[in-house]
């Protein structure tokens, strides 16, 4: 933390007493935000001649990295003051802009090193003796890389006519970072008429419009109800890539699958999945228009469980044995344009590299047909932190491996913050710089209607457009990662049950047992069992689970079967990074239901102990708590 010293030159021997002058007038800055500008702004940024900064220069820092984080490649930060100013920075209207004219005035927002939350703007019109200062306030914490209106303003010749931003922002002393990026002012009308010598006639370009694919958590293995999926999927012309995610990997006796998204914990077999798949080909081949193509990914994940050479193995085989199906079935033409491809969600946080490592060795040892990587990159370097290294002992190596080779690189880019996209972006560079080659992506996986299917989610809920353009622009802002990012996929978790001529799309909620309930490694505790091994519903960049506790608990409905799992909270903003570790349970009412509940500040990792009536007995290997289902909330708390 710095400490406030004496400006040789203050803003009130400047005759600025910004906030107290003959006029002024403060005000938040209105949300309007834009991804670009018009072509006739006039743009400042902190590199020009038009910009200033005054201070004690020890107090400024420098930030580089590619466009998509900062304007032109860079910008300036100093730590804030809560009342004293000590550095600041002017932006000026250049004096070869019409004038007088009306301006609006936008602020371009860095993605990183801008975190207060009340960045006071003072836009200053008027002469030196008595100038007319607007103050906006802006949350520069709420944008990232993006363009923010401060208002629109009259400037006249001979007149002051700058934007001022300045490290006062009312929090604790050097806590925030202040960004100081571009600024632009862009006229509000044509400084003289147009005439035929000024029209610029730009050449048409065309492509195809964006569109993406609806991906599927699997709730069914009713091969009716997968045809209904594919049939709609077909009718929607949706071309591209499809995954089909099917949930935890497992094993039963000599038998590998999954636990599929049931909250019995429903074993399916990789012959099972396999008559579900095929039902989805049915009926997307009969549905599609006939130019159609599609590339279905049957997905698993490496949550634990059965992650390893075995399990890939089993599931290479599924694929060769789908792919031989459809070449044999498909009416004629359909199978030139229809691929089977496997598919894992891996995610850092989830499994260690040695186990996962092993999975991805037994699929390449059974086929040669390439596996979908849909995961995520936990911990991965950003261009904030290019040092950091992977969650959970990974190094970047090892998720390189897991994205090259046999693997389609096909990440999760959830967060609206742009983190995602950036930890893939370093990847595809190291790729480059390391390995002779950049990372090549399938496309991208975003989980906006999984959201809404689920009642919303906090900053990871990314429309398919938005983290298509998110990813694109990371990696396309730097030529060793450019590429023609292929369309992306939503995933849902909607199953169809009925024909689509009836016009039924359903949240199937019903826990009927499709498939063999799993033998499950449980420990008898209170009114139900402890469980061990099992993955709740939840992304892990929202919670990551230790074990769980199955029980019924009594309501005016009657009895109900209700999941608790133990674990870790995570803010989702992060990307994947845990700087705290704060303990917590996620209660599930269905499997789509779900509730996730914070311990006590101070608490860590937290598994379940123990039970009775309800009342779970958890620790952090340092307390003991206790958590009342029925009412979800903690009890007194014991110190072991």
């Amino acid at each position: 933390m710095r400490f406030a010293s004496v400006l040789s030159q203050s803003l009130a021997t400047l005759g600025l007493a910004l906030g107290i002058a003959s006029a002024s007038h403060t005000s938040f800055a209105r949300a309007q935000a834009l991804s670009s500008l018009p072509p006739q702004a006039i743009v400042v940024d902190e590199t020009d001649i038009h910009f200033a900064r005054f201070g004690p220069p020890q107090y400024w820092w420098t930030s580089t990295g590619t466009a998509f984080s900062y304007y032109g490649g860079s910008m300036i930060w100093t730590w804030n003051e809560a009342l004293t100013l000590t550095n600041y920075a002017r932006w000026h209207l250049p004096i070869s802009a019409t004038l007088p004219l009306t301006y609006e005035v936008f602020v371009f927002v860095p993605r990183y090193n801008a975190t207060t939350r009340n960045a006071q703007y003072h836009i200053v019109q008027g002469v030196a003796d008595s100038p007319i200062t607007t103050t906006r306030a802006l949350s520069q914490n709420q944008h990232y890389a993006e363009w923010v209106s401060l208002g629109q303003y009259f400037f006249r010749p001979g007149e002051l006519n700058f934007v001022q931003l300045g490290d006062v922002t009312g929090e604790p002393n050097g806590t925030q970072r202040v960004g100081f990026d571009a600024l632009a002012f862009v006229p509000l009308v044509p400084a003289e008429p147009l005439t035929p010598a000024h029209r610029a006639f730009l050449p048409f370009v065309s492509g195809p419009a964006f569109a993406h694919t609806t991906s599927r958590y699997i709730s069914t293995m009713n091969p009716q109800h997968h045809e209904f999926m594919g049939c709609a999927a077909g009718r929607a012309n949706e071309q591209g890539v499809i995954i089909l995610a099917f949930g935890q990997p497992w094993a039963q006796g000599d038998e590998y699958g999954v636990l599929y998204y049931r909250s019995n914990f429903t074993f399916a077999s990789t012959a099972t999945i396999a008559e579900a798949v095929k039902g989805f080909l049915r009926g997307y081949w009969t549905c599609a228009p006939p130019y159609a193509r599609l590339k279905l990914g049957v997905g698993t994940n490496n949550y634990r469980g059965a992650t390893g050479f075995n399990h890939g193995r089993a599931w290479g085989q599924m694929i060769n044995q789908l792919h031989t199906w459809l070449q044999t079935n498909a009416p004629a033409g359909a199978a030139e344009r229809l691929t089977v491809l496997g598919a894992n969600d891996i995610e850092m946080s989830w499994n260690g590299p040695i186990t996962t490592l092993a999975w991805v060795q037994g699929y390449a040892s059974a086929t040669t047909i390439p596996f979908i990587n849909f995961g995520t990159c936990d911990g991965c370097p950003t261009t904030a932190s290019p040092n950091r290294q992977p969650n959970n002992g990974w190094t970047v190596d090892q998720v390189w491996q897991v994205n090259s080779g046999i693997a389609i690189p096909f990440p999760e880019i959830y967060l609206r913050n742009g983190v995602n996209a950036d930890q893939w972006y370093r990847m595809s560079l190291y790729a480059a710089l390391n390995k002779g080659a950049k990372l090549n992506f399938g496309g991208l996986l975003t989980q906006w209607q999984a959201c809404r299917d689920v009642g919303g989610c906090n900053g990871t809920d990314n429309t398919p457009h938005q983290g298509w353009s998110q990813l694109q622009a990371a990696l396309n802002a730097d030529p060793r990662t450019a590429m023609p990012l292929p369309f992306p996929s939503d995933i849902t978790w909607r199953v169809i049950t009925q024909p689509l001529d009836t016009g039924t799309l359903t949240l199937q909620t019903t826990d009927e047992v499709e498939g063999d309930v799993a033998l499950l490694r449980e420990t008898p505790a209170g009114d139900g069992v402890i469980l061990e091994e099992v993955a709740p519903p939840i992304p892990a960049t929202l919670f990551l689970a230790e074990n769980a506790w199955r029980g019924a608990i009594n309501s005016r409905a009657g009895a109900r079967t209700v999941l608790v799992f133990a674990g870790r909270v995570r803010d989702p903003a992060l990307g994947g990074v845990d700087e705290t570790q704060r303990g917590g349970v996620a209660v599930i009412h269905a499997w789509h239901d779900w509730r996730i509940i914070a311990a006590p500040e101070g608490v860590g990792t937290l598994r379940i102990v123990s039970a009775a009536n309800a009342v779970l007995v958890l620790s952090d290997g340092a307390r003991t708590l206790r958590f009342d289902v029925r009412s979800e909330l903690w009890l007194n708390q014991a110190h072991g």
